[in-house]
């Protein structure tokens, strides 16, 4: 009996096993496996997100200065405006590269945002961290809060800027990720982009440059006439496709470079960890190359060719011109077929007046009966009611408001009277139920002691 309970545990065990096997192994063929030195490597495709390529691709690694893409998009998204200006209140000490900001210099926004993305500088990290959130500490929190938002579920930051720290760790797919949302804002796109950068010595009432900077992109695919071995030919490392990203360094974390290319009307992005030297310009470059090698765009909604127009009625202009905020576009392995079942619902929903990039509905884009994409559809062009004068007018609309606040104030007052008054109602009724009570009771008081008198004074017989 032993035996076969111990036969069959192991026939157990040894299924759980090819199971588990099985399941990793279909784990691993979800993306394409692309040979690279490095040990971490993925490229995805900017539209959809799709992974065309890579190799261990949801493992942990460190992702230094590539940390700063992430950075920069949420200083963009919480900035209104970038030429607001930053003070320097005390010398930044930070290790590593650096724009050697000085107390008292005053530089905008979106120069701390050039320094951090072009120079890849860890004091304006630090500086525009604090002035977005108030402390590092902060700023952490919200990496990672929006981060796990974005779906980078196995990332954690504990700086801005990408500095060694066992708990501040990514994913190589994590981070395409995030790249890829950073790559959204068209002025991330414009600085990662840039070749270089300078900072001329000035000091007016709103920029204080103690003394000139002139800095060079990181990036060696944007700068660079070295050379590489690719392929088994000698080529330069620059290479005219790329728009970007941003490279890292640090011993723990080898070198890691995040790149974005287009061509053929599509852009993908690549992101490779871990590698040595120039290596990690190959091992991109692969990547990069396999997306476009293997893999093309097809568009289903063109924003330019969707553009529409709307007639409304009582307005000066007649009509307002609007299309899709972008455009629908598939990822498709080459030879393969997207089908041609494709349908879009339109549902229009504005109020006036209506400017330049506002929001005015959604477009559903639907395959067969499936909905696959739901994007906002903006206006091109701004449109104003034909009582503008009344509706839009700031005058009139602060006298609206005071009319309103005098109607709410006088609704209130009504109801505060009406609650008095019930209030003091229910107050006399309990005065006056309380009255009869005593009243009786002082009769029934005087009844009793009429009673006693009466039989104190009866004569004994």
């Amino acid at each position: 009996m032993k035996k076969k309970l111990s036969y069959l545990l192991v026939c157990l065990l040894t299924t759980m096993m090819i199971m588990s096997s099985s399941i990793l192994t279909f784990a691993d063929e979800a993306y394409d496996s692309v040979d690279i030195k490095a040990n971490y490597g993925v490229v995805i495709d900017y539209e959809t997100g799709k992974i065309l390529g890579g190799k261990n691709i949801d493992a942990k690694v460190y992702p230094a200065s590539t940390t700063k893409i992430w950075t920069a998009y949420l200083v963009v998204k919480n900035v209104k405006n970038l030429n607001d200006t930053i003070e320097i209140t005390e010398d930044p000490m930070v290790d590593g590269s650096s724009m050697y900001l000085k107390k008292g210099e005053i530089f905008t926004v979106k120069e701390l945002l050039q320094g951090l993305l072009i120079h890849s500088s860890n004091d304006a990290a630090e500086v525009l961290a604090k002035y977005v959130s108030g402390s590092i500490g902060d700023f952490a929190n919200l990496m990672n809060e929006e981060a796990k938002k974005a779906g980078a579920l196995n990332t954690h930051f504990n700086n801005p800027h990408g500095l060694p720290d066992e708990n501040h760790y990514t994913t190589a797919y994590d981070m395409a990720m995030l790249a890829r949302k950073a790559m959204s804002e068209e002025v991330i796109r414009e600085i990662v982009s840039t070749k270089s950068i300078s900072f001329k010595q000035q000091d007016t009432a709103n920029s204080k440059v103690e003394f000139s900077r002139y800095f060079t992109n990181t990036n060696l695919f944007l700068t660079s006439n070295n050379k590489i071995t690719y392929r088994g030919k000698s080529i330069p490392i620059k290479y005219d496709i790329v728009d970007g990203i941003k490279t890292g360094y640090t011993d723990l974390a080898g070198r890691c470079l995040l790149s974005s290319a287009v061509k053929n009307d599509m852009r993908v992005i690549a992101a490779v960890f871990k590698s040595s030297g120039t290596n990690v310009y190959v091992d991109s470059r692969t990547l990069l190359d396999y997306g476009f090698d293997n893999y093309s765009s097809k568009t289903i909604i063109d924003k330019d060719e969707y553009t529409k127009t709307k007639r409304v009625l009582f307005t000066k202009e007649k009509e307002f011109i609007y299309q899709p905020k972008a455009s629908y576009k598939l990822v498709l392995r080459n030879g393969e077929s997207s089908g041609s079942d494709y349908s879009c619902k339109e549902d229009l929903d504005y109020d006036l007046p209506i400017y330049k990039g506002d929001k005015v509905g959604t477009l559903e884009v639907y395959n067969g009966n499936k909905l696959e994409k739901t994007i906002d559809l903006v206006s091109t062009s701004e449109i104003h009611s034909s009582f503008a004068f009344f509706t839009e007018s700031n005058f009139f609309k602060i006298i609206f408001k005071i009319i309103l606040f005098l109607i709410l104030a006088f609704v209130l007052f009504v109801l505060f009277i009406a609650i008095r008054k019930k209030y003091r109602r229910k107050l006399r009724r309990i005065a006056n139920k309380n009255k009869h009570k005593n009243t009786k009771a002082r009769k029934n008081t005087n009844t009793q002691r009429k009673n006693s008198n009466n039989i104190k004074r009866k004569p004994k017989r």
